[in-house]
């Protein structure tokens, strides 16, 4: 077998760092043996058992059982747990609401309109005694101002552009034929709520002029 120049220096080099790995690996085992005997001629001076029983853990004993002397003791009276009164949690605070001031063109009060959240309250004056069989309260406020907002929202509905449960709805109580309160929700648009303070305004102008007139 020929091997060129740079193969048989590879190969020296090789066996140089073989050998130098030898030597390291014989130098610290000798390391470790003497460490060994230093350890094993300490252990000798203070122990006389080898060292591989010092290691070992000790069995734990057995628990001894003591007899304790014997005492009288009370029967145990079972308390019955009392009762935890919950906490009854506050009813919620009223829906803030702002109240404007419904008036004629010459400042005669008319009633208050109370605005809150997505509803109308409209409370006419109680002492004009606005009738509901007077004009044009059912014919313009009613059929027209409020039924069209009401047809808008059922063709929007039918559309699919608006939830059905969110259509405008209103309620009139009454005592009698005098109109008590109006309540008009769902007005989620503020366009309706000027609309709707606008309209009862003109509409409780024309009523109060019919009954004057009567």
């Amino acid at each position: 077998m020929i091997l060129s120049e740079s193969e048989t220096r590879n190969l020296a080099e090789l066996k140089k760092d073989l050998e130098e790995r030898i030597s390291k690996a014989e130098k610290e085992l000798n390391f470790l043996k003497t460490s060994l005997k230093l350890v094993d001629e300490a252990l000798a001076k203070v122990s006389f058992k080898p060292a591989s029983k010092l290691v070992e853990r000790p069995e734990p004993e057995a628990p001894r059982i003591v007899a304790e002397p014997t005492m009288a003791v009370a029967p145990k009276v079972a308390m019955e747990p009392k009762p935890v009164k919950e906490a009854v949690p506050a009813p919620p605070p009223p829906a803030a609401e702002q109240a404007f001031p419904i008036k004629s063109k010459t400042g005669e009060d008319l009633g208050t309109m109370y605005i809150g959240k997505n509803y109308v309250r409209i409370v006419p004056r109680s002492d004009l005694a606005f009738s509901v069989r007077t004009p044009p309260f059912q014919s313009f406020f009613v059929d027209r101002v409020i039924g069209e907002m009401r047809r808008k929202d059922e063709m929007a509905a039918d559309a699919g552009a608006k939830d059905p449960s969110s259509m405008i709805e209103y309620d009139i109580k009454v005592d009698g034929d005098t109109i008590r309160e109006i309540a008009v929700r769902n007005v989620d648009e503020e366009a309706r709520v000027r609309e709707l303070r606008s309209s009862i305004r003109w509409t409780l102008e024309r009523m109060l002029e019919k009954t004057l007139k009567t």
